[in-house]
């Protein structure tokens, strides 16, 4: 007896082409969605990195200067002598200091009132 090949019927073959193109569309979806939030995340890791590469950048110019300013003073007596001299006010034997309070406001000069306009004669 030779088997015949069982017919399905035609409503149940578009439900199963309709389920598996809606199963599609949304595996799609899905992939299309994650692909974007892992660009956006993966956008915001680079920005963090850069920013933590600037902020090292930063650190590495201000250890660096201050290197610069420890071995000036180990190795400038001069240097030393001036910074003594202008931080504590330190002074050499025979020499006066004078201190002025507001000194710095004395450097700029005032700003010059403003000057009203002449009238006309008439």
């Amino acid at each position: 007896m030779e088997s015949e090949p069982k017919s399905r019927n035609p409503q149940t073959e578009k439900l199963f082409l309709w389920a598996a193109f809606i199963l599609f569309c949304t595996v799609l979806a899905f992939t299309f969605s994650t692909y974007g939030d892992e660009t956006a995340r993966l956008a915001g890791l680079r920005a963090n990195e850069h920013q933590k590469e600037e902020a090292y950048a930063s650190l590495e110019r201000a250890r660096a200067q201050t290197y610069r300013y420890v071995e000036r003073f180990v190795r400038d007596p001069e240097f030393v002598r001036d910074q003594a001299r202008e931080r504590m006010g330190v002074a050499e034997p025979g020499e006066v200091v004078i201190r002025v309070d507001g000194a710095r406001n004395m450097a700029t000069p005032p700003k010059p009132a403003p000057v009203a306009p002449a009238q006309a004669s008439r």
